[in-house]
Order: C-alpha cells, then sequence, then structure tokens
C-alpha cells in the first residue's frame, strides 16, 4: 500500500506535466499524496493505494494509446488487463475508459485489442481459478457475491435508501480526498471542455470524464463498500486540479505556487500528522491501540475452548490474531431489518468484540474497561443458548433446552 501510494504520486506528476507546466505537477503530485484519505490508506493493509494507482496507469496507456493505431492498443489493452489481476473492478469501472482508446480504430480495429486484454486476464485469472478449487466453485463465489451486492446495497435493490447512502458515502469520501483541490478539479474540466463543446468524447475534457466519472456513477447506483474506492478517481482529479492551477500560475506564478503548496499539501499534511480529524496518524493509532488492548484481555480473561467471539466487520482480524478461538461474524443488512438466530454452541461466554453491535437490553451484557477508553462487553450464557439479532441489535433469544 505505502508502495503503490508513492508510485501514484510520482505517476500523478508524469501524467500532470501534459497539462501544467512541471512544477504545478510536483505540486499535484505531493497533494495526492499530503491528503489525509490517500495518506491513511498508504498506512494500513487495504488494497485501495493499488487501485489508485491501477487507475493511473491503465489512463496513461489509454490516453497514449488513442488514435495511434492497433500497436498502441493493444499494449494499452495488455496493461489493462494485467491491472485488473491487481483489482478486478478495474475491468468495470474503467471499461469506458478503455472503449474510449479503441474508438478510432472502429469494430473491426478492436477485434485485435479485445483479444490482447482477454489473454492478458488469462495470465491471472487460470491460476485464481485453479487455485479456486475449480471453474465451478470459483465462478459460483463470484456470482455469489455479485447477486448479494446487488440485492443488498444497489438502487435496483433497495430503492432510495441505497441511493441516499451510496451519494452520501461517495460525496463524503471524495471530499476527503481531494479537500481543496475538488474545487480546482471543476474548475479544470471546464477549462479543457471549452473549447471542444461539439466534439467532447474526443478532447482531453471528455477523456477525464470518461476516467473519472463512470467510478463515481458505478459507486452511487451499485454499491461503495469503502471510503477509499474513490482512489480509482482521485488521481485524475487532481490532475484535472494541475491543469486548472497551471492557468492561474501563469498570471500570477509565484503566489499560486505558494498558496498551492500550502493549501493543497502543508494544510492536508498537518490534518492527517497533527490532528484528530478522520483519517489521521491519531485515528489510526487509536484504532489499532484498541485491537491491540482487547486482544490482550480476551487472552488473559477469557479461555479458548468455552469462548466465543461475535464480530462484524473485524471477523478476520480476530481470526487472524486470536486463531484459537471461535469467532462468528453477523453482518447486518444495511436497509432490511430482519430477524436472525445463531446458536452460540458449547460456550460459557460469548465476546461481543465489534463496538457496532449493541444488546436489546442493556441488563444481558457485562462491560469491562480494557484500558482507558477501551471497552470489551461479554454475555455469560449456557452452552446451546441461542442468540437473535435485529439489525446491529442482538439478544438472547432461548437458554439451552
Amino acid at each position: 500500500a505505502a508502495l503503490a501510494s508513492a508510485l501514484g504520486a510520482a505517476g500523478i506528476f508524469l501524467f500532470a506535466r501534459r497539462f501544467a507546466p512541471a512544477p504545478v505537477a510536483l505540486l499535484a503530485g505531493a497533494a495526492y499524496a499530503a491528503d489525509p484519505l490517500v495518506w491513511q490508506y498508504s498506512e494500513i493493509a487495504y488494497p485501495y493505494t493499488v487501485l489508485g494507482l491501477g487507475s493511473l496507469v491503465v489512463a496513461w496507456a489509454a490516453y497514449r494509446a488513442r488514435g495511434r493505431g492497433a500497436g498502441a492498443a493493444i499494449v494499452a489493452s495488455v496493461a489493462f488487463g494485467i491491472a485488473a489481476g491487481f483489482r478486478q473492478d478495474l475491468l468495470i469501472l474503467l471499461a469506458p475508459l478503455w472503449l474510449w482508446s479503441l474508438r478510432p480504430l472502429g469494430i473491426r480495429g478492436a477485434i485485435r485489442p479485445a483479444l490482447a486484454l482477454g489473454a492478458a486476464c488469462l495470465l491471472w485469472l487460470i491460476p485464481t481459478v485453479i487455485l479456486s478449487d475449480g471453474v465451478e466453485a470459483y465462478a459460483n463465489a463470484l456470482l455469489g457475491q455479485a447477486a448479494y451486492v446487488g440485492q443488498t446495497y444497489s438502487i435496483v435493490g433497495q430503492g432510495v435508501p441505497a441511493l441516499v447512502a451510496n451519494v452520501a458515502m461517495t460525496i463524503w469520501a471524495a471530499g476527503w480526498g481531494l479537500l481543496l483541490a475538488a474545487p480546482l478539479a471543476v474548475a479544470g474540466v471546464a477549462l479543457l471542455g471549452r473549447r471542444a463543446a461539439r466534439a467532447l468524447l474526443d478532447s482531453d475534457a471528455g477523456f477525464f470524464l470518461v476516467w473519472c466519472v463512470p467510478p463515481l456513477l458505478i459507486y452511487v447506483g451499485l454499491h461503495i463498500g469503502d471510503w477509499g474506492y474513490v482512489l480509482s478517481a482521485l488521481p485524475g482529479l487532481y490532475i484535472v486540479a494541475a491543469h486548472a492551477l497551471g492557468s492561474l500560475a501563469r498570471a500570477r506564478g509565484r503566489v499560486v505556487i505558494g498558496a498551492g503548496w500550502a493549501g493543497l499539501v502543508a494544510a492536508p499534511a498537518l490534518l492527517f500528522a497533527a490532528s484528530g480529524a478522520p483519517f489521521s496518524a491519531s485515528e489510526i493509532a487509536a484504532h489499532d491501540r484498541g485491537l491491540q488492548t482487547r486482544f490482550a484481555y480476551v487472552r488473559d480473561h477469557f479461555t479458548a475452548e468455552r469462548t466465543l467471539i461475535l464480530t462484524r466487520e473485524d471477523f478476520l482480524l480476530v481470526r487472524y490474531y486470536l486463531p484459537d478461538y471461535h469467532a462468528r461474524q453477523h453482518d447486518p443488512d444495511p436497509y432490511v431489518r430482519t430477524s436472525r438466530r445463531m446458536r452460540a454452541g458449547h460456550v460459557d461466554q460469548v465476546v461481543v468484540f465489534t463496538p457496532g453491535l449493541a444488546p436489546e437490553q442493556a441488563a444481558d451484557v457485562r462491560h469491562v474497561a480494557c484500558a482507558a477508553g477501551v471497552e470489551l462487553v461479554y454475555l455469560d450464557v449456557a452452552p446451546g443458548t441461542v442468540l437473535e439479532f435485529r439489525g446491529e441489535r442482538y439478544a438472547v433469544a432461548s437458554p439451552a433446552p
């Protein structure tokens, strides 16, 4: 993640020089690296800075390939296919951009690049299928996940509530991902498209729109599971912002560059390093400290054989750091409050590891302070107890027979 964010910042600098002077391009790369959202995801074991780097590489290849013949289109298609091996969602998010790069070739001219894309995808698809116990198991897992996401989170499956939630999360994430660069990105698209109103798709403005807008629309219409997803669009938006800043710098160069370093680099870096704002260093430290404290408390006070750990989004963390304990996951549907039941098994205690899960009745649970500001909740239960869930709330449905 750290390496991908560094390469992403360098790539933004190199690509932005096509649209802005070198000092402004350097500023854009530094602003991307210093943004709290980007910086946070470069510090934790999440794949979204890799998504951002993959988006940048594919966009650069597509931009270079358009109008340069079948050979360049084949190279760009191979790059697209290989990048998808690291983040398969790039195949969906950047499909419009890939088609944009092939548009001058026509349908017949696009056949060889399409075959090259398919061959590049086979480089990772074949071993992935083999390691997933074969075609049937892999296809069932993939289709099952797609169906679950569509039914649970998309506007087709859940209507207006999903639309509102997806729009809010996408705007929140993009706002933190850009900060003061947001108005510059809008201005940059307007400047690029001002002379290309009649042939928008053939212009640089069309390129950035096809690159950055489809991912955001997919997140709004289908699902945005994490703030980091917007890194697929942020590199392009920072490059567009560099174009707008470059236009301003032509009139008052030193003043604009100085203000850019202060507002787009220094201020976001201070937000990350010295504040308690979202996506800050202190947020990461508090999260890690809380996990470490709760893991240590569970090891010291609960026996692995007689304890069930109830989790939500931290299920894999518990499996990794507490491998000897029984762990179950309850991931409630966000819009449908259906009732679910879970048998606790032959255990004496249920530790509720995820703070977001709340008891139906406070009397059912016990609270312990693992450290200052770090709390753990657990229930004393009889073996065979059944837990009932309604959304994020849980209760003991019945004791053992």
